[in-house]
């Protein structure tokens, strides 16, 4: 059961934050999932999914946060890389480890130029 909360693992300086991951999976079918988000101190992002995804592949990452009744507020979601899909573990989940997906740059050329008399 994901964390409701951030915690910190003692002995191997991993932060667990709840989160919400969505994209499509290995088969193409859209998946929406509640899972833990494991950040170290190399400033590495993992995660274990039910579901099986290609390396390479787009998945959105959305924070979960609060309590109670409001356990489920949700922050904005941000695009991820997955890489290095693992093999499933003895539960069946995945793990995936995430890089975080930088906006691409609008180069000028690519602007639309207005018409010229």
């Amino acid at each position: 059961m994901p964390v409701q909360s951030a915690q910190m693992n003692a002995l191997s300086n991993t932060a667990t934050r709840s989160v919400e991951v969505s994209g499509w999976d290995a088969e193409g079918q859209f998946f929406v999932e509640i899972a833990d988000l494991d950040l170290n101190d190399s400033g590495d992002h993992s995660v274990s999914l039910c579901h099986s995804v290609h390396s390479g592949s787009l998945v959105f990452v959305r924070l979960l946060h609060g309590d109670g009744e409001e356990a489920y507020g949700k922050g904005h979601p941000t695009a991820h890389e997955a890489q290095a899909a693992e093999p499933p573990d003895f539960t069946g989940r995945f793990r995936i480890h995430l890089i975080p997906c930088q906006p691409r740059a609008e180069a000028a050329t690519d602007k639309a130029q207005p018409a010229s008399k």
